[in-house]
């Protein structure tokens, strides 16, 4: 069964299915083990099949990146035919929970909440114990060659795939018949395959018993072999998810070369009227009274042209541009200011700064710019009397700020092409605020991400190294606190 890492938060009912699988299952594996005639060829024989299930849940195959399969089923089944079903449930049990135990402490660290242990216990006697039942019904005599076999292979595939398909629904809230279908369809070959496997096994065995260890010569060879084809598969469907990532950031450079050719010279092209309009602002300024309306509007908008110029400076020059010591305390209040100027939303501002240095090194022209991006989204998520919050803090060598709102979240569909240039759900946007700054921070060897919940709100998660040589929080080169200049 395959569930969550740990019990907490489980759903009622969940709870109260795997407490009935437990009891019911093992229930049933000691009612039938006390019926069982354990002589000593029994015994013996239950050992041996224990051993075996152990061996083959402690090998399981790599089929696919991160994915991996055992053949326990093989195992299960054919132990099911030729086992009474005392000594079936009693294997199934006991296979399951050694194997699982040897996985977790000797082999791969496996964790597993602490109900899955007589869960998978529980439910594989169950299944063993039935399907054993049934086959031993309907074909009184000793032999394994019988049309019995078809209802208890039946039995068995759907009595195990069907509890577990139960579980999954109960825990993710789907129905059991969409999880069993969805599950038969993609896996249910193989596990059939497996069925069969085991039922050649215990043809084999019962003709003679001294068959299972003549077989395994073969059949490691094949389990070798395929493993080898399993990895190389791996390997390759890794190999083939690389290179679409690659061409996806192929593209994704070719479209930011382009971008940056225009932006150099739409910086060029800008220089010269933005001098000019610069001059006459100047000249309005010095000429109206000091204290007016007419001034404050004026300044503010000689400011944002000082903007301006400091940009397109930078992306003219952006080949030699220099990393300075800065405060990202003083970045993130300038950037919040020049959004909510623009915005002009009453909204609530949280803010909660670190007590220890927040120093990084960098252009504090850009890293402003695509901060104020960031909060120029926030500010739009949220409605009037909304709240944008604003942390940062210092983690493992790294400053860490996260930018969250409580607006209505991002839609799934949107999320996945939130970085990529052009792509905008704003009637007048350009796509190209969260792209520039993701592109930002990368250049400075930071990261961008987002987590969001709909109708909870966003936070955007942005990190950059903290600058090695304010380690003892003395503040950049010297103690000198370096901000950004307004004018």
């Amino acid at each position: 069964m395959q569930g969550p890492e740990t019990d907490s938060g489980l759903p009622s009912p969940l709870r109260a299915y795997i407490g009935l699988v437990a009891s019911g299952g093992l229930g049933l594996a000691v009612l039938l083990a006390l019926g069982q005639g354990w002589g000593t060829t029994v015994l013996a024989e239950a050992v041996l099949m224990t051993a075996l299930a152990v061996v083959a849940g402690s090998f399981p195959l790599h089929i696919a990146p991160r994915v991996k399969a055992d053949v326990t089923s093989a195992v299960f089944f054919g132990a099911a035919l030729l086992l009474e079903p005392g000594a079936a449930a009693v294997v199934g049990a006991a296979g399951i929970t050694i194997y699982t135990l040897l996985i977790r402490f000797w082999g791969e660290k496996l964790h597993l909440p602490w109900y899955k242990y007589p869960f998978n216990a529980a439910e594989t006697a169950l299944v063993m114990g039935l399907t054993s039942l049934l086959f031993h019904e309907l074909s009184p005599g000793t032999s394994v060659l019988t049309v019995a076999v078809v209802p208890a292979a039946a039995a068995y595939y759907l009595l195990d795939t069907w509890m577990v398909s139960v579980a999954a629904s109960l825990q993710i809230k789907v129905s059991p018949v969409r999880i069993w279908w969805t599950g038969s369809r993609d896996n249910g070959p193989a596990e059939l395959a497996q069925v069969a496997f085991g039922f050649l096994g215990a043809l084999a065995y019962y003709q003679s018993p001294w068959t299972i260890p003549a077989l395994f010569i073969p059949v490691a060879a094949i389990y070798f072999a395929f493993s080898r084809l399993a990895s190389a598969n791996s390997r390759l469907q890794t190999a083939l998810e690389d290179l679409e990532n690659l061409q996806v950031r192929i593209v994704s450079t070719a479209k930011l070369a382009s971008i940056g050719a225009i932006s150099l010279d739409l910086a060029h092209q800008i220089k010269n009227p933005l001098a000019i309009l610069l001059g006459r602002l100047e000249e309005v300024l010095e000429n109206l009274p000091r204290d007016s309306k007419a001034r404050r509007h004026a300044n503010i908008a000689f400011e944002a042209g000082w903007r301006i110029q400091e940009l397109t400076q930078t992306f003219a020059s952006i080949g030699k541009l220099e990393w300075l010591p800065l405060d990202v305390r003083y970045v993130l209040d300038e950037a919040m200011g020049m959004a909510a100027l623009k915005n002009g939303k009453p909204v609530n501002t949280q803010r909660t700064y670190d007590q220890a240095s927040l120093f990084v090194r960098g252009n504090p022209i850009l890293i402003r710019e695509a901060l104020s991006n960031v909060f120029a989204n926030s500010l739009e998520a949220v409605s009037d009397g909304g709240t944008v919050s604003i942390h940062a803090l210092r983690v493992n060598g790294s400053v860490v700020m996260r930018i969250s709102d409580n607006g209505p979240g991002i839609p799934e569909q949107t999320l996945e092409h939130l970085f990529q240039p052009f792509f905008t759900t704003k009637p007048h946007g350009y796509g190209l605020g969260l792209f520039a700054c993701k592109h930002i921070f990368e250049m400075h060897n930071g990261s961008v991400d987002v987590e969001t919940q709909r109708g909870a709100g966003t936070v955007v998660v942005l990190s950059l190294p903290a600058d090695a040589a304010d380690d003892r929080g003395e503040g950049g080169e010297g103690g000198k606190l370096v901000g950004v200049a307004s004018r």
